[in-house]
């Protein structure tokens, strides 16, 4: 049996780091979904940039 592996990263404002997540993931797995929990800095388009699939909020939904 063969599947797909997809890694989920929840990020928050994570513009100075996400990258470099993202190079380790990349390498490892078929597909990665970066949940960018309301950033307000540059985290979902970089992951965007990278080839991630990103999934927006429109605020942070971690203080709920």
């Amino acid at each position: 049996m063969s599947g797909l592996a997809v890694a989920l990263v929840p990020a928050f404002n994570e513009e100075h780091y996400v990258a470099s997540v993202l190079v380790r993931l990349m390498g490892q797995v078929d597909g990665v979904i970066v949940c960018d929990d309301g950033s307000v800095d540059l985290t979902g388009d970089i992951a965007e940039a990278m080839g991630a699939t990103v999934v927006r909020h429109d605020f942070a939904l971690i203080w709920l």
